[in-house]
């Protein structure tokens, strides 16, 4: 059915164009839209796509000239047109199709008449997804978390540059993974990214899946060894097959075949997790570092994520900002200098920062000195003079001087960092510890991290810590989450607190996901369990922050693992204090282990980004010390002193300005007041609407607009087949986004939620909806007097590089007329009039359309000419707003270009490129017939 070669169009995405086949697989093909400049694949039981073929008498372009087609021949699939009496052909993969389609009002005169309400929801469909595709924060609404300021810069940041190049090095806990998935989220909803690639340790590779579905809605494949064997039965591609897929690096780089296949695959962005542990030499550079380099060549956006970027030295901190940009980073000499002043720059913002806060600072301040490498640059400037003035101006003043500072230096664009102490609000950690005495049951328990790995699951009960744990508990009121490493264990310590009375969950990998969202959902539930059990993988990115205790059941054996452990209650939005509880058997692994993360690294009481490094000073000793064959406790006070050296250090090199480059409060508050206002103004009445229409089952929880919660179900009369995201037995959608948060068993409904995109999409591409019809009860107008609405579309179809949809979306003009010509519609809103109309019986509307059929020709063409009267000032303004916003970006970059080694005139001249590009594709904008609504009035009853 599907060939090379053939011409076809997106019901769902009719702003594409027509696109022609230019690749097909075994399942899928992919279809080139020259108009957008973009490619989609589809796979062969799709049913979103109209064949466009043309007919004798219509005109095609060939080569820059123009022929009028004589006659159609299908061979093989593909159609020919004969453009001349000499018997030339052309076939359709070679021809220029036309962008208009003079026959869309034939098409839409021999539909069947839907239902009236069909022609309103179009018409909402389409005025939610101008406003939502204009919108300069799409991509950032649908985050299911709370909106953090450092994380809503950062990602738009980055996100609407035209590659998304960066190093994200926020402190741990901060939330890289969820920055990275926001920029990801941003550009997939812009267009920008159809395809990516998530590269991670093999124990973060399930935190990463996820994250990314229960934050974003967004599945990924996730491609093992054993995965890939499987796919490898067959003769594609296992990294082509998927569009978004996580897999382990070290695996995927230490395997030949699957290195080449990953490097095969087309990948839009690529994400990797802990580069630091990318190791680069000169002359032997890691292989996981060489496939990186590989893949950072041929692809357009890369995001390289670490907490502790420069750990591993400067050289190679430098090696890493190469793979983002090897043209910038070039030489390390060069770079060395610069850093030098971006440190002197640093040092001039630690000086300003604190006359933003305190009207009476020290004034004594030599200005002209402080700025003397800067001196000619600034004086002029108002600001600067108002730093020697005296309460607000002071102020104000220098608030402009670090605003000045970050745009002169800031880090060369690649590098954001965001630290707890810069971005506040964390709460206290507090421990507790409970040393046990062990009993002759558990000897064993002094060789193993995990006590219980040598005794028979039988004794279990008679493990000292599980005596405790009960006693504990029992003089506990407030929810607690209890972690362990296994998953048997989480489940056999379910099972006893249950059998013990205690209200418990557990939580781990071996349950479903969906089971795993229930569990954490009872737990969430003020009347649910008291009592979360979880294993080490089966909790990995899962926020249970209204919880403000957590027992650590046993250790972990790496301080990175501690650290997520904890992570899972500290954060930020945490209410209260955290409490951690430690029990430990004396003279075992555990309490080695336990003194070892307490005395030398303090990681229970506070972050720590230099535990590897420390582990890897001690590495023999601590590995003596931990089996107990050196108890020289000496190790401990050295190892101290040797972190607290490190953290000093990296105080007292880090980067002030970078900080504050990272996150500008003002504008990420201004983007945060814009989400809110967005994310789901309309949503409540929309669902109702369009659930209703596909006969889709959904019980509205509680109506107000703001806080409205709806069920979900598939229905068997729905007029889908599925709904993504959307069980069997039914979702909980929120419109609440701080109490979606806080529930793992329900969505966050946004305008960016996949059912609602896919209901939108849907309601574009269901053809039936474009001809409807209606009577109108009215006593002003003689009965039986014919009325025709109808909706045109202005297009503009470009790349989605060029952001035209901000200033000239897909935008719906509503008209109204009588049958004479005469327009109506200035009198009237359209949801005013659509109040004012009743349904019609199907048959009756058939014979409607056949008798009013010439008719209906003669007024629609009236239509199309006032639609061209209307769509004048609508593209003019477009125009004016879209080389505005340009022409501000260009000013502003221009201008940085002069102290700002990171801005390149290929920048400004990419920028004055789209800028012309996208004010040529608003001219050749299009206006499309979408919907007719026939009405005709009756005697009121």
């Amino acid at each position: 059915m599907y060939q090379i070669g053939q011409r076809w169009s997106s019901r769902n995405e009719p702003d594409l164009g027509v696109g022609m086949i230019i690749e097909r697989q075994s399942k899928s093909f992919v279809l080139h839209f020259p108009d957008a400049e973009t490619d989609r694949q589809y796979s062969n039981d799709q049913t979103s796509l109209v064949r466009r073929t043309l007919t004798p008498g219509d005109q095609l372009s060939y080569q820059d000239e123009t022929f009028t087609i004589l006659e159609v021949e299908e061979i093989d699939g593909l159609v020919e047109y004969r453009i001349s009496d000499d018997d030339d052909w052309l076939e359709e993969s070679v021809i220029q199709f036309p962008r208009n389609d003079k026959n869309e009002l034939d098409y839409i005169l021999s539909l069947s008449p839907a239902r009236r309400m069909w022609f309103d929801l179009r018409r909402h469909t389409l005025e939610h997804q101008a406003d939502n595709a204009a919108s300069p924060v799409r991509g950032l609404m649908g985050l299911k978390a709370e909106l953090l300021p450092h994380q809503i810069y950062l990602a738009h940041d980055i996100a609407n540059r035209p590659k998304a190049r960066a190093l994200l090095c926020d402190e741990v806990g901060m939330g890289k993974t969820l920055e990275a998935g926001l920029i990801l989220h941003q550009r997939l909803l812009n267009g920008l990214c159809k395809r990516a690639l998530i590269l991670t340790p093999t124990n973060l590779q399930h935190q990463w899946l996820v994250e990314m579905l229960r934050r974003f809605h967004q599945p990924f494949s996730l491609i093992s060894e054993a995965v890939y064997e499987d796919f490898m039965e067959g003769d594609d591609n296992p990294f082509e097959q998927q569009p978004f897929v996580i897999a382990p690096i070290d695996w995927a780089s230490q395997h030949p075949h699957a290195t080449q296949h990953m490097l095969e695959a087309e990948w839009d962005m690529v994400i990797v997790d802990e580069a630091h542990h990318l190791a680069w030499h000169p002359e032997t550079p890691s292989i996981s570092y060489q496939v990186v380099a590989r893949l950072a060549a041929k692809t357009e956006s890369l995001l390289l994520l670490s907490a502790t970027p420069e750990q591993t030295g400067e050289r190679e901190h430098f090696s890493r900002l190469q793979l983002l940009d090897a043209d910038r980073y070039h030489n390390f000499e060069q770079y060395q200098a610069q850093q030098k002043e971006f440190k002197q720059a640093a040092e001039l913002a630690e000086m300003l920062l604190p006359l933003t806060e305190e009207e009476n600072s020290d004034l004594s301040i030599d200005w002209d000195n402080a700025f003397a490498p800067y001196l000619d640059q600034v004086k002029s400037k108002e600001w600067f003079a108002n730093l020697d003035q005296s309460s607000e101006a002071r102020m104000n003043g220098a608030q402009e001087a670090i605003s000045w500072l970050i745009d002169r230096h800031g880090t060369g664009r690649e590098m954001f960092r965001n630290t707890r102490a810069a971005v506040g609000g964390f709460p206290n950690r507090y421990l507790h510890t409970y040393p046990l005495e062990n009993n002759d049951h558990f000897a064993s328990a002094n060789h193993h991290v995990q006590p219980e790995t040598d005794v028979q699951d039988g004794l279990w009960e008679l493990d000292p810590r599980w005596v405790w744990l009960k006693e504990f508990l029992e003089c506990q009121a407030d929810k607690i989450l209890v972690i362990c490493h296994t998953a048997d264990m989480a489940q056999w310590l379910n099972d006893q607190l249950t059998f013990a009375g205690f209200q418990s969950a557990d939580f781990h990998e071996q349950m479903p996901l969906i089971h795993r969202d229930r569990a954490a959902a009872y737990f969430a539930d003020e009347e649910g369990a008291q009592i979360l059990v979880c294993s080490e993988i089966g909790s990995e990115g899962r926020n249970f922050q209204f919880s403000h205790h957590i027992v650590m059941y046993d250790l972990p054996e790496h301080p990175d693992l501690l650290e997520q452990r904890i992570g899972r209650l500290d954060r930020l939005g945490q209410l209260h204090d955290v409490q951690i509880h430690v029990p430990y058997l004396s003279n075992s692994v555990q309490e080695r282990l336990f003194h070892w993360f307490h005395n030398a690294l303090n990681a229970f009481c506070r972050t720590t980004s230099a535990g590897d490094k420390v582990e890897e000073a001690f590495r023999e000793t601590l590995h003596a010390y931990l089996r107990g064959e050196d108890d020289d406790l000496s190790l401990l006070d050295e190892a101290k002193v040797y972190h607290e050296a490190l953290l000093q250090q990296m105080e007292e090199g880090r980067n002030r300005l970078l900080e504050m480059s990272s996150c500008r409060p003002e504008q990420a508050r201004a983007l945060i007041q814009q989400i809110n206002e967005q994310a789901i103004h309309g949503l409540h009445h929309y669902i109702e609407d369009v659930t209703h229409a596909f006969n889709i089952h959904a019980e509205c929880i509680n109506s107000d607009p703001d806080e409205s919660a709806w069920f979900i179900r598939p229905s068997t009369d729905m007029m889908l087949e599925a709904l993504p995201g959307i069980e069997e037995e039914g979702k909980m959608l929120m419109l609440n986004r701080r109490q979606a948060s806080q529930r793992e068993d329900v969505a966050f409904a946004t305008w960016e939620h996949p059912l609602i995109t896919m209901l939108m999409d849907e309601v574009q591409g269901f053809d039936s909806g474009k001809l409807t019809s209606a009577i109108l009860p009215i006593a002003a107008l003689p009965e039986g007097t014919v009325l025709v609405e109808s909706m045109f579309v202005i297009e503009a179809t470009a790349h989605p590089r060029l952001k035209l949809a901000q200033s000239l979306p897909m935008t719906p003009m509503w008209q109204l007329s009588d049958s004479n010509g005469k327009f109506l519609h200035q009198q009237f809103t359209a949801d005013k009039w659509a109040e004012k109309l009743k349904g019609v019986p199907n048959r009756v509307a058939e014979q409607w359309v056949a008798a009013l059929r010439s008719n209906l020709i003669e007024v629609l063409q009236a239509h199309q000419l006032n639609a061209q009267d209307q769509a004048r000032p609508i593209v003019q303004a477009a125009k004016v707003s879209y080389q505005h916003r340009c022409q501000n970006e260009i000013e502003r970059l221009s201008e940085l270009k002069a102290f700002n080694d990171a801005i390149t005139e290929d920048d400004i001249q990419r920028l004055e490129t789209n800028m012309q590009e996208g004010l040529t594709r608003i001219d050749e904008h299009q206006i499309r017939l979408d919907a007719i609504r026939i009405i005709l009035t009756t005697k009121p009853e």
